[in-house]
């Protein structure tokens, strides 16, 4: 189906006087083959771009499609019911090595299979197979006791729309009758949201992973190994990765690995007030690095073979690490991927060392894997050469415009700009080669003489020359055979091939210069991999999102993405970073095709030793034109003998040394004459001197031009061409989390029969007896000295019908209680309060209250708790300290349970029958005073408004970040682009109040906030 030519951003009223945004044209079958886009005028990122009417406000769209995982509003215990839970152990006493087991895979098994079987194939099999178990393999605790493991299939639920130029509509500015006449014209404008964001009708929306909707890029909350296998699981993505980035934690340091807050990036390890309040990064930590390195191994197992099974037959996959586990991730990757498969291993040039006591620090590495390399797709990086430099340091000669050659020295070296632009910078390069086994010396098929400049060359004995007697004739005829005393270089001119092909060592890729996260990767280094292994359209993962580097590199090239992190925080960033982002629009070369099509790119021409060689035009052009030139050597010489011009002396060639009489009738060879007229030569010569050179530089000329014609030319990846009237924000994208699995009954949750960490694993909380009893005698603390205190707290008995209620008991004032506890290492989500709120009506005598404990609170849940009628709901905040008593030095407070209030918003309605949103703050734990305070305004990182809730999914028309300092939040657009906008409802965009607006069809909002901890509140407003 062909995507929407064009599309207003502001479907929903159909007005003409915003963005147009444009798709490009699909079809599915051309008539005829389609023609590329032309590129006329050469355009760089430095051109000056078009502004005011003529400037078009773009994102790239792709034309596939993507199953609909469920809109978060739509959720329920029945639609997407919770999946089984997992076990797992380890056995901690064993040290990583590698070693061998000759026992292992049952080998007399194989053996007598293959000897009964009499087959030689199955035979040759068996000890293939015998031989690769001898092997070396690495080994460490728990690997051998865990050779399988089970995972949740969990949904992906949909929370939030993101399209910034939905967003950006707002701020737009008002435009001309006239320019709002032109931009009617450009196209027809159906609807911009149909694509990626159209609302199924419910029958299909409910039915969930079981329709296509238009693609939208993927940000999504939640483990990485829960994500990877829904995709495999429910949404049937094996094989559909074209690269996967993984950048996993380099240490057993905790603070090295984690940021705590949004605009806090000097994290210090085992710093108390540094310590991530996230229950999900608590298990992160805990799950990677409890059992040291081991845990780590086995951590990063389980995530490379689930993206194993996403990856393309031709993908690539590349994984970030330092030298402190460099050894043992080769030795894994090997395992999992096979040597065979392994690429390379890329050093990656840091900003700079970290201090040490020997050798600083000062590179990373990038392990990088094909699923199959014999197929790996693969664009070869090339970076321009630079005088001097990296590329270009043994290009230390010149040819002058007269066709002299001299070599460099330093100054101009230094600054070839002062070199005359009809100069020729060039290098001097072998002619021959090893025979490898092969016969050299005479006798030999590539060991015979070339004649230059009147003398004979040969090979050295132990090599021969590169090409045939042929190739090596024009090789001479083309004037690339320099003589080097007695022997022959290539003359390699530095415009031969302006590029340089990238090796595994990147010294230009120094650490990201504007840092959002405490470990953030350089654009570079995971742009280069992109471009290296993917094309426009292609798929690309990020397990490991961070502050969102690979989804903001895969959008700024034109391909689509998925990327999650289990850190609020990461998310949070990950998100302004992206909508607040600006790119180049990058021409396409098949529009009617688009992204599929590719990009216009720069290429540059590739001349070579072989294809001079083997350009027969060289030969051709030598018979048309070198008689031209013998006609006028002879007449140069004839003149020098009439005018009796002075003795010669010869300075080229085999009779270098010698000094020539023209009175006696001495002649001067091809090579032999001087580039520049000679002082003493008689006046009446220089006509023929001068014509002689004319002749020589015609050739020359043309078979410069045969030789660049026959050229290959090489896709410089990275410099595609720059539209000059196109501007470029982010496509749209989801917002997406993993919903946590709630907790067992006191009762279930005893523990297993022996030691191990399944429950933190599946987040059931095997410390619930200790929450309850803290509970019971710390009570719930709420503002001003408010506090909640109870009588008595018991266990709920173990029973099918009241697994999401854990505790009942009574307060002091007499009302019945129960208690619902949130998982142990996640936020409670929406499915466990429906349950538990079923289940408590069930109960006999009815409760007055119900008390919902949790380290965080998934949005949508606390926007239901919240909105709860005939029944007491509160909202408990658990202190992570009771999650962190080993990873504290101190414990700051003893108080364990916080009532959480709800966000404080206001709604006004204007006298023109608009309304105002005005978002007062939020009640905040302040970990450091052990105080639930009011948050204010001043804790408040992002704010999110729907104008026209259609209880489904936050779908934003207006967002806000008033933490943003000068240069952040929305003034990282571009300029170009905020010259389309009003500076002034612009900057609002950076405050607590909304924007005038009208209300929508639902006549209802919705308004998200995320404080500095990435913890988001959700509250809806109905508008009367």
């Amino acid at each position: 189906m062909p995507a929407k030519p064009h599309a207003s951003a502001n479907a929903k009223t159909g007005d003409q006087d915003d963005f147009s945004l444009e798709t490009q044209q699909v079809t599915d079958t051309p008539s005829k083959p389609p023609k590329p886009a032309s590129r006329k005028t050469k355009s760089t990122p430095g051109n000056s771009r078009a502004t005011g009417d003529d400037a078009q406000i773009l994102s790239y769209r792709h034309a596939d499609k993507r199953v609909n995982n469920p809109e978060v509003g739509m959720v329920t215990p029945a639609t997407d019911p919770e999946a089984g839970k997992t076990k797992w152990a380890y056995d901690p006493h064993l040290d990583p090595a590698l070693g061998f087991d000759p026992q292992r895979g049952q080998i007399e098994t194989l053996i007598d299979d293959a000897l009964a079987s009499g087959d030689t194939a199955q035979m040759r099999a068996a000890l293939e197979e015998l031989k690769r178990l001898q092997s070396p393999y690495l080994n460490w605790a728990g690997k051998a006791e865990r050779t399988s493991f089970d995972i949740d299939i969990v949904s992906l639920h949909v929370h939030e729309r993101i399209d910034p130029a939905r967003i950006l509509t707002a701020v737009r500015k008002a435009m001309s009758t006239t320019a709002k006449k032109k931009q009617a014209t450009k196209a027809v404008q159906p609807g911009l949201f149909d694509a990626p964001f159209e609302n199924l009708p419910l029958r299909d929306a409910i039915d969930f992973y079981r329709h296509e909707r238009g693609w939208a890029n993927r940000l999504i909350s939640g483990d990485s190994l829960l994500v990877m296998n829904s995709l495999l699981q429910k949404e049937n993505m094996a094989g559909r990765v074209q690269m996967i980035y993984i950048d996993p934690p380099y240490g057993i340091k905790y603070g090295s690995n984690f940021q705590p807050f949004v605009g806090k990036r000097d994290v210090k390890d085992r710093k108390d007030e540094d310590l991530t309040q996230e229950p999900e990064m608590i298990k992160a930590f805990r799950d990677t690095w409890e059992l040291g390195v081991h845990s780590y191994l086995t951590y990063l197992r389980d995530r490379l073979l689930l993206a194993r099974e996403l990856l393309n037959e031709t993908g690539s996959v590349f994984v970030q690490i330092s030298d402190e586990n460099l050894h043992h991730v080769r030795e894994l990757m090997d395992e999992v991927f096979k040597p065979e498969n392994f690429v390379a291993q890329i050093t990656v040039q840091k900003t700079s060392g970290q201090t040490s006591t020997y050798l600083s620090g000062t590179v990373d590495y990038l392990l990088w894997y094909g699923l199959e390399k014999r197929v790996t797709k693969y664009n070869p990086p090339l970076s321009l050469k630079e005088m001097g430099g990296v590329g270009g340091s043994m290009y230390q000669f010149i040819q002058l415009s007269n066709g002299s050659c001299r070599r460099l020295n330093s100054s101009e070296i230094e600054h070839p700009k002062s070199l005359g632009r009809d100069s020729l910078i060039f290098r001097l390069g072998d002619t021959t080669s090893q025979r490898q086994g092969r016969s050299a010396g005479p006798g030999s098929a590539m060991y015979f003489p070339v004649h230059v400049d009147g003398q004979n060359y040969f090979p050295p004995m132990s090599r021969g020359w590169t090409s045939t007697a042929d190739g090596m004739s024009r090789l001479a005829k083309a004037g690339r055979l320099n003589p080097q005393g007695e022997r022959l270089a290539y003359k390699r001119y530095l415009n031969d091939f302006l590029a340089y092909p990238l090796g595994n060592n990147w010294v230009d890729t120094a650490g990201a210069t504007d840092r959002l996260y405490v470990v953030q990767t350089a654009d570079k280094v995971i742009e280069r991999c992109l471009l290296m292994t993917t094309d426009p359209g292609d798929l690309v993962l990020d397990p490991t999102c961070g502050s969102g580097t690979t989804a903001f590199v895969a959008e700024k090239w034109g391909r689509r993405w998925i990327t999650c992190d289990t850190s609020r925080v990461a998310v949070t960033l990950a998100k302004q970073r992206l909508m607040t982002a600006s790119y180049d629009y990058f021409d396409l070369k098949y529009p009617q095709e688009g992204l599929k099509g590719g990009f216009i790119y720069k290429t540059v021409p590739h001349i070579t030793l072989k294809s001079i060689a083997n350009n027969p035009e060289i030969d051709t052009i030598y018979e048309q034109k070198h008689p031209a030139i013998e006609s006028a050597l002879e007449k140069l010489n004839q003149a020098l003998q009439h005018a009796k011009a002075p003795a010669f002396a010869v300075t080229e060639g085999g009779r270098k040394g010698q000094t020539l009489d023209f009175s006696k009738g001495d002649t001067l060879l091809e090579w032999e004459v001087p580039f520049d007229y000679p002082k003493n030569w008689p006046a009446n010569v220089q006509d023929a001197l001068a014509a002689f050179h004319s002749c020589r530089q015609a050739m020359q000329t043309q078979m410069d031009a045969s030789i660049a014609a026959h050229a290959d030319q090489e896709t410089l990846y990275d410099q595609p061409a720059i539209a000059r009237d196109k501007l470029r924000i982010t496509g749209p994208f989801t917002v997406e989390a993993v919903p946590f699995p709630s907790v067992k009954s006191l009762d279930e949750a005893d523990g297993p029969a022996e030691a191990d960490t399944s429950i933190a694993r599946t987040g059931e909380s095997g410390r619930q007896h200790q929450w309850r009893d803290e509970l019971l005698k710390a009570g719930i603390r709420g503002k001003g000295g408010q506090k909640l205190n109870f009588a008595d707290l018991e266990p709920l008995p173990t029973d099918e019908g009241m697994q999401h209620l854990h505790a009942t008991g009574h307060l002091d004032s007499g009302e019945r209680v129960v208690v619902s506890f949130g998982p142990e290492y996640g936020a409670l989500e929406q499915r466990q309060v429906t349950n538990a709120l079923t289940q408590a009506g069930n109960l006999f005598p009815l409760p007055k209250m119900i008390v919902f404990c949790a380290f965080a609170f998934d949005p949508e849940a606390a926007k239901d708790i919240d909105a709860l009628r005939g029944i007491t709901a509160l909202k408990a905040q658990m202190n992570t300290d009771l999650l962190t008593d080993d990873l504290r030095k101190a414990r700051a407070h003893n108080q364990s349970f916080w009532l959480m209030g709800q966000p404080e918003v206001e709604v006004r309605k204007t006298k023109n029958d608009q309304y105002v949103v005005e978002v007062h703050g939020f009640d905040y734990f302040d970990t450091v005073k052990g105080e639930l305070i009011s948050g204010g305004k001043k804790k408040i990182a992002m704010w999110a408004l729907d104008t026209d809730y259609d209880e489904r999914s936050l779908f934003p028309h207006q967002v806000f970040f008033p933490m943003a300092g000068r240069g952040e939040g929305w003034e990282k657009l571009k300029k170009n682009i905020r010259a389309e906008l009003d500076e002034s409802r612009l900057n609002a965009f950076h405050g607590t109040v909304s924007l005038p607006f009208e209300a929508g069809d639902n006549r209802k909002i919705a308004v998200k906030i995320v404080d500095d901890r990435g913890i988001e509140s959700l509250k809806v407003i109905p508008l009367g």
